[in-house]
């Protein structure tokens, strides 16, 4: 929702299987994380499922790639792959 995830921490282990089933609740969002190729588009109440190997250890941000607003360059959460 503007302008934040929830959660806003995501963790996993490194070679977890991972699904991530991402709903926007408000206005239409993007969720990118660079490191893993991930970029969807978000639409209001329709979930979108986005699974990948968490092959690469460390801690990603994941942002907003739609603009979504004023607070759009602050819509920041984090995947730890530990």
């Amino acid at each position: 929702k503007q302008f934040e995830f929830s959660p806003s921490v995501i963790e996993v282990n490194k070679g977890d299987k991972v699904r991530l089933i991402v709903t926007s609740v408000d206005v239409p969002h993007g969720i990118a994380i660079k490191e893993y190729g991930i970029n969807e588009q978000l639409s209001p109440g329709k979930p979108v499922t986005i699974e990948f190997t968490a092959d690469k250890q460390g801690s990603f941000t994941a942002y907003c790639s739609v603009l979504c607003g004023s607070g759009h360059s602050s819509m920041k959460g984090k995947l730890i792959v530990k």
